[in-house]
Formats: C-alpha cells, sequence, structure tokens
C-alpha cells in the first residue's frame, strides 16, 4: 500500500521509501506539522481525533 494523503489524515504501510510509504522521516514530518497546528490554533475550541488500526484498537478522543 502506498502512502495516502488526505484531509482526514494518512495511512500507509510501514518502511520503504520516503513520500512513498510510511517511513520513520514520514511519520516525524506529519507528527511534525500536526503539532505545528495544535500550537498555532491553541485559542480555538477544537477537538482532535486520533485513531490507530481500527479493527484491533480503539479509537482515542481528546476534546481540546
Amino acid at each position: 500500500m502506498s502512502l495516502i494523503k488526505s484531509i482526514s489524515g494518512i495511512r500507509g504501510t510501514i518502511g520503504g521509501k520516503v513520500n512513498d510509504n510510511l517511513t520513520p522521516l514520514d511519520v516525524v514530518k506529519f507528527a511534525s506539522a500536526f503539532g505545528t497546528w495544535l500550537q498555532n490554533n491553541k485559542n480555538k475550541k477544537t477537538s482532535h481525533l486520533l485513531s490507530e488500526e481500527m479493527q484491533e484498537y480503539p479509537v482515542r478522543w481528546f476534546p481540546h
């Protein structure tokens, strides 16, 4: 599975080429971008949804 980027998030296979799959560098880039967005929007009332593979793990809801 190639790296899929959309308005709702990212999804990909671990490993492979940067910007093509979900490599450690890709994870750092997306996490950094998300952290920057959170920092820039810290005074706004927002909600954030973080989830993992839905077949095995529950959704984690973090209201802000």
